[in-house]
């Protein structure tokens, strides 16, 4: 049954008054707008309701969050209505006296968490003493098939990790630890599990790694920790493959037998298993590939097997031509103006909303700091690591004697990722919005002596991943939309080419690319709407020409 003969449904439902259900088919037709869909196109079952509510985006159509959520209870509603099978009560549940007791003494975090969950019990009278990994195993698949409640698995682990915290931790009585019974992701082994020779190698290649030595006859060039993380992750998955294949783990002694050539294919059909070298799996290969070139060239191998490795890591080379898809999908939200204007303006918004308060709460001051970055990376995109290493006295020059004007950002050529000087200035607005952040709301949140702008409410800098991860929540509650921090990078590139097709060179400069092949190989298909719409003007003028008169100049 899809929502639109669920509206079918309540037209014909006699039992309800008819203000009922004109209110309840006006909320499903409402969330079918809110999702950009036809009522037709959307499946009435709770977890396809539950999917589609989170993506829709309430905020550019103007709804609050209180109007959202009476939207989603009318669509629920109609489908209790309908016999669906959802639950839509939250903690209504009537607990069983057994229950009651044992939920009493707990404090309100314990008793909140496992209150639902206790609930289902009550309603199918499982005393808390029948309690087994069943049960929760069964009320998992509730929580997933029968309610509309965001992360539903989440919402499970949080009553499991209540229950083991509170109830199975009990002296007086025999609970049992409930442990996590969902699919866990694949590991692989640990480098602790090799022989301690190789695991001595390792360290030893990494030291060498991180220095680099320029004058030795095999040059080595310094790399940065992360990347020397990501090797050695890709070469313990690669060996774990290998081990899971038969390989004994004794083989592996040394990092020279983890990249001898037949051991090398063998790691990667088993990579493969079966799949062909596609786009899929070619980056994963790539990555890998890459690894192992690195310990051959520290291991100094022999020029021809060298060259075996290298004529291998060419048939798998990764050599991707613009964004992925999915930044293609996330930037498609901003396709519609309307977007693209909820979301520029959403900084100075909150500004606004923050504009009477000399004294804020902690709170307040994050929600403006994060309207600060927002404000920032829209006019100057540059990478999450530099706006979290951002120095009011090192990198950022304000107008003298606190006078309102321009701030500028610099950064020296060390410390951008492409070894490229950032050097930019912020327009009017923007640097009004920082000065405010820095001179109310910065100080609420500084415990001690730090110029760092993005500070934690310890009163130290944040790094670039807790930055990024608050950032994407601020946007994402604020305006609904879903951005990484990085995503706004290509969102500069892309609406400045959409506006000004063919100008990779200021798109080149306002991201610091090194060359504008890297600018052009991003974002060639920037300008495809704008070819479309060129092309529909030749289409359109064509037509016009069958009953008018149209130059050829006029095409």
């Amino acid at each position: 049954m899809t929502l639109e003969d669920l509206r079918g449904h309540l037209t014909s439902d006699s039992s309800l008054p008819e203000a009922t259900r004109g209110e309840l088919r006006s909320r499903i037709k409402r969330f079918a707008e809110v999702a950009g869909k036809h009522p037709s196109e959307i499946i009435a079952d709770p977890a396809s309701i539950r999917t589609i509510a989170a993506r829709a985006n309430r905020h550019l159509v103007g709804l609050s969050k209180g109007s959202w959520a009476n939207v989603v209870s009318g669509v629920t509603r109609a489908m209790d209505l309908a016999d669906i099978k959802v639950h839509r009560r939250r903690r209504n549940f009537k607990l069983s006296l057994s229950w009651e007791r044992l939920l009493d003494p707990m404090n309100r975090r314990d008793r909140d968490e496992l209150h639902r969950f206790a609930g289902w019990c009550s309603v199918r009278q499982i005393a808390p003493e029948a309690v087994n990994i069943e049960t929760f195993t069964n009320y998992l698949g509730y929580l997933q098939t029968e309610t509309i409640q965001f992360n539903p698995k989440e919402r499970w682990h949080v009553a499991r990790r209540a229950w083991n915290r509170v109830v199975a931790s009990r002296q007086d009585a025999s609970f049992p630890d409930i442990p996590d019974t969902t699919p866990q992701g694949w590991r692989g082994l640990m480098w602790s599990d090799f022989p301690e020779s190789i695991q001595g190698e390792l360290e030893l290649y990494g030291r060498k790694m991180l220095t680099g030595d320029l004058l030795s006859d095999e040059e080595v060039r310094a790399i940065k920790p992360v990347t020397l993380n990501g090797y050695k992750d890709k070469l313990r998955w690669y060996l774990s493959r290998l081990v899971e294949d038969g390989v004994p783990i004794e083989t592996f002694g040394s990092l020279s037998a983890c990249v001898e050539t037949e051991m090398v294919k063998r790691g990667i059909y088993v990579h493969l298993a079966g799949r062909a070298i596609d786009d899929k799996t070619r980056p994963g290969l790539h990555g890998l590939m890459t690894a192992i070139l690195s310990v051959a060239n520290y291991l100094n191998v022999p020029d021809e097997h060298r060259a075996a490795l290298k004529k291998i890591a060419k048939k798998v080379r990764h050599s991707p031509v613009g964004m992925t898809e999915k930044n293609r999908e996330r930037l498609s939200q901003f396709a519609d103006v309307r977007a693209k204007r909820l979301f520029i303006g959403l900084p100075f918004e909150v500004a606004a909303e923050l504009s009477t308060v000399m004294s804020p709460t902690v709170r307040q001051a994050q929600r403006m700091q994060h309207a600060a970055l927002l404000a920032l990376l829209l006019h100057l995109p540059i990478r999450i690591r530099n706006a979290a290493m951002l120095d009011l006295d090192k990198h950022i020059q304000r107008p003298v004697d606190t006078k309102p004007g321009r701030w500028r950002v610099h950064f020296e050529a060390v410390e951008v990722k492409n070894v490229v000087t950032i050097d930019g200035e912020l327009d009017g607005e923007t640097s009004a919005l920082l000065d405010r952040y820095v001179s109310v709301f910065r100080p609420r949140l500084l415990k001690s002596a730090s110029s760092a702008l993005f500070i934690n409410q310890h009163g130290s800098g944040k790094g670039p991943s807790a930055l990024s991860k608050q950032f994407s929540g601020f946007v994402k509650r604020e305006a609904g939309f879903i951005v990484n921090a990085h995503l706004m990078r290509h969102f500069a590139g892309f609406t400045f080419l959409d506006a000004n097709p063919g100008q990779y060179e200021t798109v080149r400069q306002l991201l610091g690319h090194k060359d504008i092949a890297t600018t052009i190989r991003f974002y060639a298909g920037a300008e495809t709407k704008n070819a479309f719409e060129r092309y529909d003007h030749v289409l359109a003028m064509l037509m016009e020409s069958k009953v008018g008169s149209v130059s050829e100049d006029e095409l």
